[in-house]
């Protein structure tokens, strides 16, 4: 395969087809077999079970993600009564009320003492947020400590299995094509390895992106019982990772060949799509997560209507209620609490696309001490006193 164009044999392609069959088979057919399970009764749970905090709760809710769990973890210390969160339209500050104790669970210490070292206020938004983004990566290190192996098995080696394998699909198609003086084929396997790393890193994370913001658009159509999510910048995100992704196998698909970009993106798509899948809980996840469900069933028939209905879009409340974390980390509560969830997503995806690196930790919008900058009238939320 060359820079001008030569593709490779069709025998090198069925031969990776078949592979990419094979890999797809062997990811479903694993992820059957773990998912194997008798499924719990459900029983209604009136308290959340014992070792269960609101941030383990959205992990084995969300099936191994952890932007939930921070957000319903920031929601827990401000119950708690460590925290206080204050909003101003597209801007937020979080106030240190209290040092750590022991009364926190290790995820909840972690986030308030990387957030907040010294005490005092740190104000953050969509386009200064870098030390919440480092906090976040230090939680969801903290937190995938708690839950594995003992609640959620990651199967990563059974996923590298077949991540190899896609690898190595593609190298034959990519060496079989007819190729020039040795030095011109390093250079053209190089530079089309560029595109294909460009390409496949735009194209996971806009499959990242697309699910929060088509549920944010999903709450604008006439049928939606959801309360109406603003639309910004961010959901844009998306929609610019997609063109990225599209126009880094195009110029693939012109440097190589299209036969081969599409054989590019189907590896892509199948690695992507079961990195988060092939996660399966343990006999004793498998137990925490059925009484959470339980808990889950309380919440929605006796919780969610009137959250939703005290608490308002965009605006934090005065007092937020002690059922809040639970009810953010399972998906219950639709009004403040899921909006605040999603403004956290959109924030730490876009440091994902950024950078894998960890950003400077204090910027101008890191500051401690008075508010005063915030106004009269932000909307102030002191909570854990109900």
């Amino acid at each position: 395969m060359t820079l001008a164009g030569a593709d490779a044999p069709d025998s090198a392609y069925n031969f990776a087809w078949a592979g990419v069959a094979c890999v797809l088979l062997y990811y479903s057919a694993t992820t059957i077999f773990l998912r194997l399970k008798p499924k719990p009764i459900l029983q209604t749970r009136y308290e959340p079970p014992a070792g269960a905090s609101p941030a383990v709760a959205a992990y084995l809710f969300e099936n191994g993600k952890c932007e939930r769990a921070f957000a319903a973890a920031l929601a827990s210390l401000a119950v708690k009564g460590y925290l206080e969160i204050r909003q101003r339209k597209d801007w937020f500050a979080l106030e240190r009320l209290r040092e750590p104790d022991e009364q926190l669970t290790p995820e909840e210490s972690t986030i308030l003492t990387e957030l907040i070292p010294y005490g005092g206020t740190y104000k953050f938004n969509e386009c200064d947020n870098s030390r919440l983004c480092a906090a976040f990566r230090k939680f969801s290190y903290v937190l995938e400590q708690i839950i594995e192996p003992k609640l959620v098995s990651s199967n990563r080696f059974i996923w590298l299995i077949g991540v190899f394998c896609l690898t190595l699909v593609t190298l034959c198609v990519a060496l079989s094509a007819p190729t020039g003086e040795w030095s011109d084929s390093l250079f053209s396997l190089a530079y089309i390895g560029l595109w294909i790393v460009f390409g496949g890193y735009a194209l996971m994370a806009a499959l990242h992106e697309w699910p929060l913001t088509l549920k944010r658009v999903a709450t604008w159509l006439p049928a939606s019982r959801a309360p109406r999510r603003p639309l910004d910048w961010i959901d844009l995100q998306p929609v610019v990772l997609s063109a990225t992704a599209f126009m880094a196998f195009f110029f693939l698909a012109t440097t190589a060949s299209s036969r081969f970009a599409v054989l590019v993106v189907a590896c892509t798509l199948v690695a992507s799509a079961f990195r988060t899948v092939l996660e399966a809980p343990t006999s004793e996840g498998r137990k925490l997560a059925g009484a959470l469900l339980g808990f889950r069933e309380f919440l929605a028939r006796a919780e969610s209507d009137r959250l939703d209905r005290e608490n308002e879009v965009g605006l934090t409340p005065k007092q937020l209620d002690r059922c809040i974390p639970y009810a953010v980390a399972l998906d219950v509560e639709h009004s403040w609490g899921e909006e605040f969830t999603e403004d956290l997503m959109g924030m730490i995806h876009f440091d994902r696309v950024l950078t894998a690196q960890d950003l400077p930790g204090a910027r101008t919008g890191d500051s401690a001490g008075s508010d005063n900058d915030f106004g009269d009238s932000i909307i102030q939320l002191r909570l854990g006193r109900k």
